[in-house]
């Protein structure tokens, strides 16, 4: 028993970070303080050993987080985080509770229970309903990723169900006339670097997106944490947002010590303007992602959107990713700050870049394999607590 005791503790724990509407602001006290702490963020559930629910978002959202708790293999733990001042007292309980070996037998039991009874005569476990998406575009391999697991689905729901989670098909015509089943698909709201708040159903053949419908859920506050976050600092907190929607890109695209560095800058750019200790990792790290050669090829001419759309939705998934990158870059080289107000002008930008998103999503995902919607979806990274606040008429308005 001591024995065990102690491998647990040498153990570093993983942990599977959602997020629930309007929960950004505690979503980055978590990424802060896992960071602070040395611990991993996983991708999949599978792989995880602590399962972070960032705020709450009604009984759908509850649902999907049940679902992803049955995943996560034993020990683990279960952290639902309300506020960021109480990130790192509960996190410190969720390593106790999975060092305690009379709590590990009482959870490890059930499940045993479970997966007995889930066998079929032939030995063929049918009691877990889907497993993640691990087929790539072959285009993505070859990079210098920590991580090849591209757009990983993560928890996918299957809106047709027969008894013990086997997914149900349609029936319909491909883009050739031949009639293939149909699979329903709803990716979120509760995935890995996911916008909180969006579910988008899919209408699937194969691999291929036949159709696609946004929906989004969740309560929803009168104010948007990136609006108050730089009340006196528009320029930086601005790159801030651009360091946080092109980390989450490169976290789903795979690039994970990447994605890692650009939660550490846009925690920096919060704080305050980047000083000279800093700037050479700020650079190093757009100069990197910038230079990609495979990332600008797998992504060159992926979710295109046309010259009618507002300006931040322009172009392909690497040219949205490469205004990100010029957002920062505009910090780094000039990190005055310039004093204005984070709403005003950009809170309808960002709310309109949402909107707009959300609206041409269904469009853009047509006819897309799966792993590429992942990406277009993380291109847009609509900002939904931007949105509801404008549309709330929020004290930014």
């Amino acid at each position: 028993m001591d024995v065990t005791r102690r491998l647990l503790q040498l153990t570093i724990p993983r942990a599977f970070v959602v997020g629930a509407s309007g929960s950004t602001a505690t979503r980055l006290a978590v990424e802060r303080e896992l960071r602070r702490r040395g611990w991993g963020e996983a991708v999949t559930p599978a792989n995880a050993d602590i399962l972070v629910v960032c705020g709450s978002g009604g009984n759908r959202f509850s649902e999907v987080v049940d679902r992803l708790w049955d995943q996560i293999p034993s020990p683990r733990a279960l952290v639902r985080v309300a506020m960021p001042d109480a990130v790192a007292r509960q996190l410190d309980e969720s390593r106790t509770e999975m060092w305690g070996l009379a709590g590990l037998r009482a959870d490890a039991a059930p499940r045993i229970d479970a997966g007995v009874r889930g066998m079929d005569p032939d030995g063929m476990d049918w009691s877990s309903t889907v497993q993640p998406h691990d087929n790539v575009d072959a285009r993505t391999t070859g990079h210098d990723m920590d991580n090849h697991d591209v757009a990983g689905m993560g928890e996918m729901d299957m809106s047709m169900e027969m008894p013990g989670g086997i997914p149900m098909a349609d029936r319909g015509r491909d883009r050739d006339g031949l009639k293939l089943d149909q699979l329903h698909v709803a990716l979120g709201p509760a995935l890995s670097a996911w916008p909180s708040g969006l579910i988008v159903r899919l209408v699937v053949q194969g691999d291929v997106v036949q159709a696609a419908e946004p929906e989004v859920v969740g309560d929803w506050a009168r104010s948007s944490f990136w609006f108050d976050a730089g009340a006196d600092d528009q320029q930086r907190v601005r790159a801030a947002a651009a360091a946080d929607s092109l980390q989450r890109f490169l976290s789903v695209a795979g690039w994970e010590s990447a994605a890692d560095t650009g939660r550490w800058l846009r925690d920096q750019l919060l704080e305050s303007a980047p000083g000279a200790a800093v700037h050479p990792r700020f650079v190093r790290w757009i100069r990197r992602v910038r230079r990609s050669r495979v990332l600008r090829w797998s992504m060159s001419g992926l979710g295109q959107v046309g010259s009618d759309a507002p300006g931040s939705l322009r172009g392909d998934v690497w040219a949205r990713c490469g205004r990100w990158v010029e957002e920062i870059t505009s910090v780094i080289e000039n990190p005055v700050a310039n004093g204005q107000s984070a709403g005003g002008a950009w809170g309808v930008q960002r709310a309109e870049h949402a909107r707009a998103g959300l609206s041409m999503l269904p469009s853009v995902l047509a006819g897309q394999e799966v792993a590429a919607a992942r990406l277009i979806v993380a291109s847009f990274d609509p900002d939904l607590e931007a949105l509801h606040a404008r549309s709330l008429g929020g004290s930014h308005g």
